[in-house]
């Protein structure tokens, strides 16, 4: 019964870790910071015309902002998910310092 609790956790701790190793390996969090700051082609055209016009330029008119979604559940999730990635890295540095270990004994 103990063996399959601690296999239980570890899969879920791994499956919790591929799944953010891959978002971050696709890319999602940099396509999703670059998708924020891309402006349409409406606000081009804007910040195009206010140049020719002499208007005074201010960056923040032209970037479309995004709503802001934070929340105590977000803030929880965050939270949880940092907590899960340091027990991960703690238990992988665990069992690769005993591996070297063993090995290099």
């Amino acid at each position: 019964m103990k063996n399959n609790v601690f296999r239980f956790i570890f899969l879920t701790l791994f499956l919790f870790f591929l799944v953010l190793y891959i978002t971050q390996a696709l890319g999602y969090y940099e396509y999703s910071n670059r998708k924020t700051n891309i402006m349409t082609e409406e606000a081009k055209e804007r910040f195009e015309k206010d140049i020719e016009n002499g208007k005074e330029i201010n960056a923040g008119d032209y970037i479309k902002k995004e709503n802001d979604y934070n929340n105590k559940m977000s803030r929880m999730g965050l939270k949880l998910s940092n907590t899960i990635g340091d027990i991960f890295d703690g238990i992988m540095s665990f069992i690769f310092y005993e591996a070297d270990k063993t090995v290099n004994s």
